[in-house]
């Protein structure tokens, strides 16, 4: 099985040592990710120093990696010095604010436009950001900087590294990874504007293709109306969702109670307490099956810590089983049906948070 070794300069090296594996090699993936392989029956300090003697051209991997990686991003250098300025004024400030929350004593810290990695610490307890962390949601940049802080106490990634990096992230270190590795770090969440409601349309049209053609008669009467979606954006309830600056889903949250929850039939409701209610969720049918939706509802869960509520609670179309599993595997119990004020019925969930 595969190890990681902590080194000083190049960071976290994966280490493979096999029967199968003849010489030893060193390759650098499309990440910047370094693995050493070994055979078995060389000893790990012999290939160490082997990776020693290669520093030079490693690195030079490296940099032709990030090269090419840079020349197929969406970013002009213009762009690249701009967000370089705004991540050395936020981010140290961010480093020092986690630090003396959680008790890290660190070095120094660089600003760097790295696209192999979100972050480093060396041997020394320097911190080594990317700029490209400002593309980021604020929740994941914590996570990042957080993750390099608990480097300054445990250089690995042992049991302990874990415990700790999972203990100053409220027991949430595996979802967090979770988020950073997958599309959420492509994702920016935002409030919907006036000028939104066109592209919100589209996702409304889009939506009701789809449940057309599933035979779910969902919204087929035309719901939800233009007007519905002025009045989420005036009542500020709308947020879309962009990636790579196109608006790709939208929802709708409020926390003042939703009337026809008020009654719920064959069954109850788990509690009563405040809550958010989360309504009209679209995803375009180019985005489906990507996990926008369980990102989307991540993000109702960051609203309610925003605001203090531990209890969120969602309708659906019976029919609607893609909504249903999902709903089911993160975590929402089914508490009923509720009837809309139109006389359809949906089946009623809530997440005790």
């Amino acid at each position: 099985m595969p190890k990681i070794h902590h080194h000083p300069t190049l960071g976290d090296i994966t280490l493979s040592q096999r029967w199968t594996t003849r010489r030893i090699s060193i390759s650098v993936r499309p990440s910047g990710e370094v693995r050493l392989s070994y055979p078995r029956l060389v000893p790990t300090a012999v290939a160490l120093r082997f990776l020693e003697e290669k520093l030079a051209w490693i690195e030079a991997s490296r940099r032709r990696v990030m090269a090419r990686s840079m020349e197929g991003c969406d970013y002009t250098k213009e762009e690249i010095e701009e967000m370089r300025g705004r991540a050395k004024a936020y981010l140290p400030a961010m480093v020092e604010r986690l630090a003396r929350q959680h008790g890290f004593r660190y070095g120094r810290v660089t600003i760097r436009a790295t696209r192999s990695k979100w972050g480093c610490c060396t041997s020394q307890n320097n911190l080594s950001l990317s700029l490209f962390l400002m593309t980021l949601p604020k929740h994941l940049q914590e996570f990042v900087v957080l993750h390099e802080l608990c480097h300054t106490v445990h250089h690995n990634h042992s049991a302990a590294f874990h415990e700790l990096l999972n203990r100053v992230t409220d027991g949430r270190e595996a979802e967090l990874n979770r988020q950073l590795k997958g599309i959420r770090k492509n994702l920016h969440f935002r409030s919907g504007t006036a000028s939104d409601v066109d592209d919100i349309m589209r996702l409304v049209s889009e939506a009701q293709a789809w449940f057309a053609s599933q035979g779910i008669d969902q919204w087929q009467d035309g719901y939800p109306t233009r007007a519905i979606i002025e009045q989420d954006i005036a009542f500020e309830r709308n947020y879309v969702v962009e990636y790579r600056g196109a608006i790709v889903a939208t929802l709708s949250v409020a926390f003042d109670g939703e009337p026809t929850y008020s009654t719920i039939y064959h069954g109850e409701w788990l509690r009563e307490a405040p809550y958010a209610v989360v309504h009209r969720i679209m995803v375009a049918d180019a985005m489906k099956r990507k996990g926008v939706a369980r990102e989307i509802l991540a993000f109702v869960e960051e609203l309610c810590a925003e605001r203090g509520v531990t209890d969120i609670r969602i309708d659906t179309h019976r029919d609607n089983r893609p909504m249903r599993n999902m709903l089911k595997k993160l975590g929402y119990s089914h508490c009923g049906e509720i009837m809309l004020t139109s006389g359809a019925w949906r089946e009623a969930y809530q997440k005790v948070l």
